[in-house]
């Protein structure tokens, strides 16, 4: 397991060869250092994922109750049900989330990882395995529980908890197959996205393997929200007329393409299948339920929170935990 001992000024300094007062001058900007001093420091710092600690005097010795929580997207309907789930277990044990929202720019959730490790936070939960290589090191050396979610596809910094989005995509094209579907069409919000990039492949791959290929493998880039949904079926549509079925990579974009569908005159199931992904209660209260995959996303929250606290305790944990998936055959395919 990663060495769990945070690095300090004075490793910084010790490694190097400078005293402690040369490392602090470099990282506050006062006093005088020489150019050569100066890059030796920062290459340092950089090397031993080094965290200058703004808590003075005993405070910085102490463990904070906040547990730093960096999502991607408040904005996706996933996301707030995720951390629903990590505030009431951390706020159980008596620990509040201090969030940071990165947008999908992965330059931001290290200026934040960097941030909340800078205040002490007792752990650190973010999102998926695709990070800077200063991000990793930061939390590789944060000498706090760390935690990655909503994947399981990768090597995990410590500890993940999610589930197999590879996999729930092969079970949906299983689904469509099964039911006389055979000309395919893809859209999700790929762009940064990585889990949505890994369910569009998952998707590819495993039609490929059937013999079957994406007729129409738009992977139109643009927020999932259910306006896109429409438009971006729109445009598919005119690359390609004759698909029978598409697969979205959320739900809230499928529900748009539902709608859309209604406004032209496209009968779903019957002329057009869609599929999402997600299992939003939006998708559930069609007049005819959506096709999709339902994970649990409180429950991600709070074993991710969990996994947090039993570290933070010295209990044993899994590297890997699972939540599953379950895919809703719904009366869109």
């Amino acid at each position: 397991m990663t060495n769990m001992t945070r690095s300090t000024q004075k490793d910084v300094a010790r490694a190097i060869g400078v005293s402690d007062m040369t490392v602090s001058r470099v990282l506050t900007g006062r006093g005088t250092v020489s150019v050569r001093t100066r890059e030796k420091v920062l290459a340092a710092v950089e090397a031993m994922g080094y965290v200058r600690n703004r808590m003075a005097g005993s405070l910085a010795l102490s463990r904070s109750n906040q547990v730093g929580v960096v999502l991607p997207s408040m904005r996706v309907g996933i996301f707030p049900e995720v951390l629903a789930g990590i505030t009431q277990e951390l706020e159980k044990a008596g620990y509040n989330p201090v969030i940071g929202v990165t947008d999908y720019d992965i330059d931001r959730e290290e200026s934040l990882v960097e941030s909340l490790l800078s205040w002490n936070a007792a752990g650190i939960i973010v999102n998926d395995f695709v990070h800077t290589n200063r991000t990793k090191k930061l939390l590789e050396k944060a000498g706090v529980p760390v935690v990655e979610i909503m994947q399981l596809s990768g090597d995990p910094i410590r500890q993940c908890v999610g589930f197999d989005h590879a996999e729930a995509a092969c079970a949906l094209v299983d689904h469509l197959l099964a039911r006389g579907y055979s000309r395919f069409g893809y859209l999700g919000w790929h762009g940064t996205q990585y889990a949505a990039s890994v369910r569009f492949a998952g998707v590819r791959d495993h039609l490929r393997a059937q013999g079957y290929a994406l007729v129409a493998p738009s992977m139109f880039d643009a927020p999932p929200n259910v306006e896109e949904g429409r438009v971006g079926l729109a445009k598919l549509l005119e690359q390609k007329s004759d698909v029978d079925a598409v697969i979205f990579g959320n739900d809230l974009m499928a529900v748009g393409a539902v709608f859309y569908c209604d406004e032209i005159g496209v009968k779903v199931p019957d002329d057009l299948a869609i599929a999402g992904f997600g299992g939003l209660d939006i998708g559930q209260a069609l007049p005819k339920k959506l096709t999709t995959i339902r994970f649990p996303r409180l429950g991600v929250g709070q074993r991710a929170a969990r996994a947090i606290l039993n570290s933070m305790a010295g209990q044993t944990k899994p590297k890997v935990t699972d939540m599953k998936f379950e895919l809703i055959e719904g009366e869109t395919s």
